[in-house]
């Protein structure tokens, strides 16, 4: 699987840190993504609303998991920001660019922090 995970567009910082042995067991990655609200009116912000509420109904890829909307990030400058899981990350790698630019006029910026999962048991 890890020559496969080469041959793949996953970005090289991805695959490097994979132990040894590694072998045949899925992945799970996580993506956490930051984003910032651009300044909206109150109708403005009425029409990001909707569009969130429907892109998510028919657009959204299947095997991206959306597990959590966080509306505020408090300590920090961002508006909030998504957690989102897949054990296929090309499909994010895909997805995220359409996204972007249809979410560009009101999401003023972004900014990702990708990780792989681990069982408890590989914590020490």
């Amino acid at each position: 699987m890890r020559e496969n995970l080469e041959s793949s567009r996953v970005p090289t910082f991805l695959i490097h840190e994979l132990p040894k042995s590694f072998g045949e067991s899925c992945l799970t990655y996580g993506f956490i993504v930051f984003y910032r609200f651009q300044l909206m009116t109150p109708e403005q912000a009425g029409k990001a609303k909707e569009f969130w509420d429907e892109f998510g109904k028919g657009n959204w890829p299947d095997h991206l998991k959306i597990i959590g909307d966080y509306k505020y990030a408090w300590g920090s400058d961002w508006s909030g920001f998504l957690l989102l899981e897949t054990e296929d990350p090309q499909s994010f790698f895909e997805f995220w660019p359409i996204f972007r630019d249809k979410t560009r006029w009101y999401i003023e910026n972004t900014r990702t922090i990708i990780a792989i999962k681990r069982d408890a048991k590989d914590w020490m």
